[in-house]
C-alpha cells in the first residue's frame, strides 16, 4: 500500500496573440460581473465554460505505436492556479508525458494517525520522462509555429526563444513543471503479491473492504483520470450490487 504513486505533470507554453481575441479582455471589474451574471441568470456566456475546450494528442516518436503527450488549450496567458494574472493578450497549451516511468510513494510520517503521510512523487527520476517532456515542448513550438496561426500566433513567451537546447529546456521544465492534479495508483489492482486488490478492488487478506477509486489503477492512464474514474465506479458498483453487466454490443453497430 503506498507504493507505485504516478501522476501527470504539464507546463505551460506561452504565445502573445496579435488579436484582441482572448480571456485577457475580460479581466476588468465591470466584464466579471457581466459575465457573473449572465452564468447565473442564463447559465451561458464565457462563464459556462472551464475553457479548456480543445485538447489533443501526439507521439513523442515516430517508432512508438501511440500517442504519449497531451495538449490542453487555453486561450490565455496565465497560471493554472491564479498565482499569476493574464498581462496581455496570449494562449497557452497545457502539454506533457501521459505516460510517466517515474514512481513515487506515500508512507506514514508518524504512529500517530492524525499526522499527514509523506508523499513522495519522485517525479522525472526517469530518464525517459524528460525526453518526453522536451519533445512535448518541442512539438508545442512547431505547431504554434504554423501558418495557419500566424495570424494570431505572436512571440512565444514561455518557455521563450532562448530555450532551445536540451539543457535550457530541462531548466525550464524543472522550474516549471506542476502537477495536472491526478495522482493514482498506490492500491494497485492485479493477481501477484505486490497487488493490493484484486480486479473486483477487494483489498487482499481483509474481508468487507473494497477501494474504488483511481489509487487502483495498475497504470496512470493515457489521458485525464475523470472518465476513466467513473467507468471503473460504475463497473465495480454493479458489482457491489450484483447487477449484471449490460448484453454486450458491437460497437460498429448503426
Amino acid at each position: 500500500v503506498g507504493k507505485n504513486l504516478q501522476d501527470h505533470l504539464e507546463v505551460y507554453f506561452q504565445v502573445k496573440c496579435l488579436q484582441p481575441i482572448t480571456l485577457y479582455k475580460y479581466l476588468n471589474p465591470l466584464s466579471k460581473l457581466l459575465i457573473g451574471m449572465q452564468w447565473m441568470f442564463l447559465k451561458s456566456g464565457p462563464g459556462a465554460t472551464n475553457q479548456f475546450e480543445t485538447l489533443g494528442f501526439i507521439r513523442s516518436d515516430k517508432n512508438i505505436s501511440y500517442p504519449d503527450i497531451q495538449f490542453h488549450f487555453l486561450p490565455a496567458a496565465m497560471s493554472y492556479d491564479g498565482s499569476s494574472k493574464a498581462q496581455q493578450h496570449g494562449f497557452q497549451a497545457h502539454v506533457g508525458p501521459m505516460l510517466p516511468r517515474s514512481r513515487g510513494a506515500v508512507t506514514l510520517s508518524s504512529a500517530d494517525p492524525l499526522c499527514a503521510p509523506r508523499i513522495a512523487f519522485n517525479y522525472l527520476s526517469d530518464r525517459e520522462d524528460w525526453r518526453v517532456f522536451r519533445e512535448a515542448i518541442r512539438a508545442t513550438r512547431r505547431i504554434f509555429s504554423q501558418p495557419a496561426l500566424a495570424a494570431v500566433a505572436g512571440n512565444e513567451l514561455s518557455p521563450g526563444p532562448n530555450a532551445q537546447t536540451d539543457a535550457q529546456l530541462d531548466e525550464f521544465i524543472r522550474a516549471r513543471a506542476e502537477s495536472a492534479y491526478h495522482p493514482c495508483g498506490t492500491c494497485r489492482m492485479g493477481s501477484d503479491q505486490g497487488a493490493v486488490v484484486d480486479v473486483l478492488g477487494r483489498v487482499n487478506g481483509i474481508d468487507c473492504l473494497r477501494v474504488v477509486d483511481a489509487s487502483i489503477f495498475p497504470h496512470i492512464t493515457n489521458g485525464n483520470l475523470n472518465a476513466p474514474t467513473i467507468m471503473l465506479a460504475e463497473k465495480l458498483a454493479d458489482v457491489v450490487r450484483g447487477r449484471v453487466s449490460s448484453a454486450q454490443v458491437s460497437a460498429m453497430l448503426v
